[in-house]
């Protein structure tokens, strides 16, 4: 088999410890976890939900690990569901009563059409029946109504997992923090989570934290991630539940975070590289300044303001911290309510303003173009847009100078929020970053479907 390994799961939740650690350092270590069962595609989309029979679900939990659940193969179809049966799980609170999303279907989205590397220009339809695809669910909203769905491989009512779409509620809730004045992002990240005092991270401001640019060594980067000592592997192995490769003990995420290293040469604020472990630091500050659990936190300023059908499901460490950097699961829909509480149309989902447009201001001014040049996200924005985005910001992977932002989430989720034009695109997946899978063209998709229907 080909393996296209690109620069497997970066932007995403990483590695466990547990699959590299018993291979010989000469075997791949994609190429050993694709042997194992259930790593494999061969379930189709639309009717893998069908095949969780009892001995499928018994096979999925007997080989449940972080490696594993990336592989995005047929076991990962029931973990994106059920996550909650995996690891503890916290629950936000939606408003106590459920508003469905009105219902404006506008036949012109599907024939809109995308330029695909694998199978050519397709239409939005064609795209999203497209097994290569891996889609399961996809929705557009405008105005605050939903103009275009489609479920391939879940029901509406399947929760799902968000990966690291999840970081935008941190960059959000902090936004929310500093426009309080409880939080100066200029200020150190130590005066905040004093836990990190007389480590690296003293001296790096909270903003360079939001942005990605602590100058750590600590990158999601292929070579990070095959590294089975890296504090990116070792940041995900005590998330969960795992133990160190290099000396079978048990960590916790703060001990790997204390000990991260400078990166020679390079000074904080300098240049964009993503660490997952940068959004869980973030997490941590919150709670701080809040004297709150993150789930709380989040239900008492979002989620109980939400008429959401569904609680918000956050998955936790096993010391009991929330996994806010991508282990959040809602519904579909659940997730467009998110995304809609930032455009103009935010009454169809909650009853009062959540996001201010100072919020939005802040997130939108708070970028580095010159961070962002050369980095694996900008040539990645041109790999799912069609064309570069211009900076990222406060948790945001991608932000455009017409104001759409947006963030992407391992194994293909992605949300799209265009404030100016009033619209959301959210969708879910399960596509591998291997054999042949992994183009994801939904968030040129989005973008084109917003330029459509604003006409410009």
């Amino acid at each position: 088999m080909k393996l296209k390994p690109l620069a497997l799961f970066i932007s995403s939740l990483t590695i466990s410890s547990l699959v590299i650690a018993s291979q010989p350092v000469d075997i791949n270590p994609v190429e050993a976890a694709l042997k194992v069962e259930g790593a494999q595609v061969t379930l189709a989309v639309k009717d893998a939900d069908q095949s969780f029979t009892p001995n499928f679900v018994d096979s999925a939990r007997d080989n449940f690990n972080n490696f594993h659940w990336q592989m995005g193969g047929d076991h990962s179809f029931y973990y994106n569901m059920h996550m909650s049966e995996f690891m503890p799980t916290a629950l936000a609170a939606p408003h106590e009563d459920y508003k469905p999303l009105v219902k404006n279907i506008d036949s012109r989205l599907a024939k809109l059409t995308v330029d695909t590397e694998s199978k050519g220009e397709l239409t939005m339809e064609q795209y999203l029946a497209d097994e290569q695809f891996r889609t399961q669910g996809f929705m557009l909203i405008h105005k605050g109504e939903i103009v275009y769905e489609a479920y391939p491989g879940m029901s509406p009512t399947d929760t799902h997992v968000w990966a690291s779409t999840a970081k935008t509620t941190v960059g959000a809730v902090i936004a929310m923090l500093v426009e309080e004045g409880k939080v100066d992002p200029e200020k150190d990240i130590t005066d905040y989570v004093t836990e990190l005092k007389g480590t690296n991270w003293q001296g790096i401001t909270v903003h360079q934290i939001l942005n990605m640019s602590t100058a750590l060594d600590n990158e999601e980067t292929l070579e990070s991630i095959l590294n089975p000592d890296s504090d990116v592997v070792r940041f995900f192995a005590a998330s969960f539940n795992s133990p160190r490769a290099k000396t079978g003990e048990m960590e916790t995420w703060m001990n790997v975070a204390k000990g991260a290293q400078k990166i020679e040469g390079e000074k904080a604020g300098d240049h964009f590289r993503y660490a997952s472990i940068n959004t869980m630091v973030l997490t941590k500050l919150v709670e701080n300044i809040e004297n709150k659990t993150w789930t709380e936190v989040f239900e008492d300023r979002v989620w109980s303001k939400v008429h959401a059908r569904q609680p918000m499901q956050i998955n936790l460490t096993p010391d009991g911290m929330a996994i806010a950097v991508g282990l959040v699961s809602t519904t579909l829909e659940d997730m467009a309510r998110w995304g809609t509480l930032f455009t103009p149309s935010w009454k169809a989902v909650a009853d009062e303003p959540v996001i201010s447009q100072a919020v939005i201001e802040r997130i939108h001014n708070g970028g580095n173009t010159k961070a962002f040049v050369g980095t694996s996200k900008e040539s990645s924005s041109l790999h799912a847009f069609n064309e570069k985005a211009d900076y990222n910001s406060y948790q945001f992977d991608y932000i455009f100078n017409d104001g759409a932002m947006s963030k992407s989430g391992n194994l293909g989720q992605f949300i799209y929020i265009d404030p100016d034009r009033d619209f959301v695109g959210v969708m879910f997946s399960t596509n591998p970053y291997h054999s042949g899978f992994g183009e994801n063209k939904g968030p040129a998709l989005m973008r084109s479907a917003a330029k459509l229907l604003a006409e410009k």
